[in-house]
């Protein structure tokens, strides 16, 4: 009998099933359901006397009959089952005895063995326990018996037979209560389980569940691996050691439990992708990649194969770029990682041509970018546009590739069909206006920046400071004040900008209208007096404003004091050169 089930997600990456074998115990079984029991005859070794062997199980069903939850087979029905697969009972020990059973809707086994001493007149039994098809087994003590004691021996087996059936119902209590989310509850039953069975693997597995469902991952991971040292086979088991190892950000061992699962389910691509998945959920995308490295080895035409290890080559790259600077050239690694995503991505276009999913060719579009591959990114993306032209992203991809490619002109008209498409896509008339900026075309840009304002893109305040930095750019720290003034005015075209901003653009007029009056009055002659008074002039009228002491006050190596007073000796001195010049 297959009990309860037990489905287990991990990271969102689809469930395995966990099955934890018979549980003949269950609270509400009437008398009229018992859970049927085969006991066989205990199988005598090395030439042993087999009457205790056979009495000792007839005495053992008896007992068994007490229960009001179980029965016994009777010793003819087992008989008769093993004769039809050319069996004796006298054959059956305990693998035979449970493949018996599946056929003859028998949820528990028992069986072992026995030496006799004949000197002493004592059979030793070992190796006896009770076990369900397909799920756990009780061990018994080994024990030795007189020979007349096979009464006695029936007893005591029939006492451990109650401790393995309060065992099961703990166990199942223990997936019962994992299946509900009452973790308390599982915890307790599960704890009670092992308590009476340590090697129940099922329970034990579920406690590692419980505890990765609470966040204690280490205790998670230290349960589970005592499942793997218990039974190494077990797929489940590795399944959720890889994960634990993965989220406790040991990458190796978990790529080891991954793969000695994966050594088990060698050519199963969908298991394989599955727990790739998951592996790269918990944070190694390079893991990830590798197992499908493995799978592709085998199958190297699986296009669901190729994409997912596209995917995860190009997140392995990102991860190792994260916290890089973006004009920062691409390590050997991040190049390696990136060729690798656009040998899958090739290899799964080339069957699924304009199939392809656009995020697919978007990806691989990205990665011809950042391997600085442009024309290849320029081709690929005008191919995947003609069938996926609704591509918004993709669009937006091609712009900036166009831009790289100093083809500034076909980058804004691509934004342009961009926003044609999309009138909602976010920052088009800002990215224009700011390619167009930094390509010295300022004219052309301050109507994109001005829509940028009005369509709600951008704030006025940013806009502003945009205009701002190129001016300082290109004028300030240049000492062009002609192109640090048209700049700042451009900049304070714009309504609605902040009281700290205005101020900021204010000073730095002020400034420049100062610098540039300064150079111009250097001859100090009738004509340049003229021509740089009105700048002083403007220069301390900017400079009085409150708005610009206020951001002063912010800057601490603007001495605003200090340009006030010497605007003003040159003023007085303008003056006086006009005055004796007249």
């Amino acid at each position: 009998m297959r009990g309860w089930w037990v489905r287990i997600g991990i990271a969102g990456a689809g469930a395995f099933v966990l099955l934890a074998g018979s549980l003949p115990a269950d609270a509400g079984a009437q008398a009229t359901e018992r859970f049927r029991v085969m006991v066989t005859n205990l199988m005598p070794a090395e030439g042993s006397d087999d009457d205790f062997g056979k009495d000792l199980a007839k005495e053992l069903r008896k007992l068994i009959n007490e229960y009001p939850t179980h029965q016994p087979v009777e010793e003819g029905e087992i008989k008769d089952k093993a004769r039809d697969f050319d069996l004796d009972m006298d054959d059956l020990d305990c693998i035979r005895a449970l493949q018996l059973a599946t056929q003859m809707n028998v949820q528990l086994v028992f069986c072992g063995g026995y030496v006799e001493n004949k000197d002493a007149k004592e059979f030793s039994l070992s190796g006896l326990k009770f076990a369900a098809p397909g799920g756990t087994e009780f061990l018994i003590q080994d024990r030795t018996w007189g020979e007349k004691d096979y009464e006695m021996a029936a007893s005591e087996i029939s006492g451990t037979f109650e401790t393995y059936v309060t065992q099961l119902r703990h166990a199942q209590f223990c997936g019962d209560y994992y299946n509900s989310k009452d973790w308390v509850g599982a915890e307790t039953n599960c704890r009670q389980a092992l308590e009476m069975n340590p090697s129940d693997t099922q329970s034990r597995l579920i406690y590692a569940l419980v505890q990765k469902e609470q966040g204690r991952d280490q205790e998670a991971y230290d349960e589970v691996l005592k499942v793997i040292e218990t039974d190494p086979l077990n797929e489940d088991a590795l399944n959720l050691a890889g994960y634990q190892a993965a989220v406790l950000e040991r990458p190796e061992e978990a790529r080891q439990h991954y793969h000695s699962y994966l050594t088990l389910n060698p050519g199963n691509a969908a298991v394989r992708m599955r727990i790739a998945y998951d592996l790269a959920t918990a944070g190694d995308s390079e893991g990830a990649m590798l197992l499908i490295e493995e799978g592709l080895a085998l199958d190297d035409a699986n296009v669901d194969m190729l994409l997912q290890h596209a995917s995860f080559a190009t997140r392995a790259a990102q991860d190792l770029r994260a916290g890089v600077a973006a004009d920062e050239p691409l390590s050997a690694e991040v190049a390696e990682l990136y060729r690798k995503a656009l040998a899958s991505y090739e290899g799964a276009y080339a069957v699924q041509g304009e199939e392809m999913d656009g995020a697919h060719l978007r990806n691989m579009v990205a990665a011809y970018f950042q391997l600085e591959q442009l024309d290849e990114a320029i081709q690929m993306a005008e191919r995947a546009l003609e069938t996926h032209p609704e591509e918004t992203q993709l669009w937006s991809l091609y712009a900036d590739i166009l831009n790289r490619s100093e083809r500034l002109d076909d980058a804004v008209a691509a934004l342009a069909e961009l926003a044609s498409r999309d009138p909602d896509f976010p920052n088009v008339k800002a990215r224009q206006g700011q390619w167009l900026l930094d390509a010295g075309r300022e004219d052309d840009a301050f109507p994109y920046l001005q829509a940028a304002v009005e369509q709600g893109e951008q704030p006025a305040d940013i806009i502003a400071r945009v205009l701002f930095s190129a001016g300082q750019r290109g004028g300030l720290s240049k000492n062009d004040w002609p192109y640090a003034l048209r700049m700042i005015e451009m900049a304070k075209g714009f309504t609605g900008v902040s009281e700290e901003t205005a101020g900021m653009l204010d000073f730095w007029q002020g400034y420049a209208l100062y610098n540039q009056a300064r150079e111009q009055q250097e001859p100090q002659t009738l004509q340049t007096a003229q021509a740089s008074l009105p700048k002083f002039q403007e220069a301390a009228r900017l400079f009085a404003l409150g708005r610009v002491g206020g951001y002063a006050d912010t800057q601490p190596t603007i001495k605003l004091q200090v340009f006030r007073d010497a605007t003003q000796q040159y003023i007085e001195i303008q003056l006086a050169i006009i005055q004796r010049g007249n």
